[in-house]
């Protein structure tokens, strides 16, 4: 997944908001980003428009959550 537009990152935002749990982008080397926490959801982001894309994961703690990321990926593949 890669960000690479405006209307993508806000549509990411929409379903970041609608998790009531936490979310996590992942990737290589121990890397995490807790994309509720404002800190971290900024490095999040920018790992998310660099090109380390195919590298990256996001992983929720709720299946509630999970649907809501997976409709949210799924529109993005479309």
């Amino acid at each position: 997944m890669k960000i690479r537009t405006a209307n993508e990152l806000k549509e990411l935002n929409a379903a970041l908001n609608k998790c009531t749990n936490e979310v996590w982008l992942m990737g290589p080397n121990d890397e995490s980003f807790n994309m509720k926490n404002e800190d971290e959801y900024i490095e999040g982001i920018i790992r998310l428009t660099e090109g380390h894309d195919d590298q990256l994961g996001i992983f929720t703690t709720s299946y509630e959550d999970e649907m809501t990321m997976m409709n949210f990926l799924e529109k993005m593949a479309a």
